[in-house]
């Protein structure tokens, strides 16, 4: 009782093994969970999978809540979604506001993808200011930079949002805001997705941009450590509290660069304590890749364009570590 910020996950069955071990992480931080509570937002789990997962994570102070997310997509009729490597359940995170209890000031929402290796109670125990999110730069943030085709169509896409400078562009991975700030924010992000899906190439992190000019904080990437950062060699220059696995290689599975399969050990060990998690880690289904063989192409993919940009554009390497460099020294971060 008294807890300022509610902690929100979004996950649909693929996503569940994840980010009930992140939640986990939080759950054993005595500082942050004296200020926090943690709630498991699922998409697409039946009755019964429900009340096993329920059954589950309630002993360890994570409460269960039921989104009916294909009835609410259903009414809209001309909604575009890009098939990509992203779920369509983290459209879940608009509708979750008004979920949770008006006692809690905050919202902290997090991906699945993520580990918690470091303390977040600063992030939770934030003082938000009113109609403000917080939120850390994306890998656009290099791109838009670049004088090649991929740079160009970055470009073109911030325009598109009416984002007119790279680094107001940020991940929607790790968000935080007063609760009343996120349930306007999130409608309005819905609205924008509804009228002009197809421009969201990045679907709700897209709206959400597009909303949030103006009204996004900078927030450290010591709370969203994205891969672009630990490609990058910033892991001790950041001390990293959250590691976000941006793209298609998933920590779950992956042995690609710049990790390579660093964290597969802890979702083995998670089944090992709680066997009941099986039914819900098909990697066969994951991506809708043809099982193994589809999870290691992405691998294969992601270490040959690894190789590709430190040998045939090495000075690419350089100049994007020094644009980091130069963000972080020269950015005053919320927090």
């Amino acid at each position: 009782m008294g807890h300022k910020t509610a902690i929100i996950f979004v996950a649909d069955r693929n996503f569940l093994v994840p980010s009930i071990l992140a939640m986990l992480q939080i759950s054993r931080q005595k500082d942050t969970m004296s200020v926090a509570d943690l709630f498991l937002f699922t998409t697409d789990l039946n009755d019964e999978d429900f009340r096993t997962i329920t059954d589950l994570v309630t002993g360890h102070g994570i409460t269960t809540i039921k989104l009916d997310l294909d009835k609410v997509l259903s009414e809209q009729e001309s909604l575009s979604f890009r098939e990509t490597h992203i779920s369509i359940s983290t459209l879940g995170r608009f509708f979750t506001g008004p979920c949770i209890d008006p006692k809690y000031e905050n919202i902290l929402y997090i991906d699945g993808d993520v580990q918690v290796v470091g303390s977040i109670f600063d992030l939770a125990n934030a003082d938000i200011p009113d109609g403000k999110m917080l939120g850390a730069i994306d890998r656009h943030f290099l791109k838009a930079k670049e004088h090649d085709k991929s740079g160009e169509k970055t470009r073109e896409y911030l325009k598109k949002l009416g984002v007119s400078h790279e680094s107001d562009y940020f991940n929607a991975g790790i968000l935080a805001a007063k609760r009343e700030t996120w349930i306007n924010l999130c409608k309005e992000a819905f609205d924008y997705f509804v009228n002009h899906s197809k421009d969201c190439m990045f679907h709700d992190q897209s709206a959400l941009n597009a909303v949030c000019v103006g009204r996004r904080l900078p927030m450290s990437p010591k709370y969203n450590f994205t891969t672009m950062f630990a490609e990058n060699n910033f892991v001790n220059t950041v001390r990293p509290s959250i590691i976000h696995f941006t793209g298609a290689e998933k920590p779950w599975f992956s042995k690609a660069r710049p990790w390579q399969g660093r964290f597969i050990a802890s979702y083995v060990e998670l089944l090992k304590q709680f066997p009941q998690l099986e039914a819900f880690y098909s990697l066969k289904q994951y991506f809708h890749s043809s099982g193994q063989a589809g999870l290691s192409r992405i691998d294969r993919h992601a270490n040959r364009m690894w190789l590709l940009t430190r040998i045939l554009t090495p000075w690419r390497v350089i100049l994007r570590r020094r644009r980091l460099m130069n963000y972080l020294k020269t950015t005053r971060f919320f927090i």
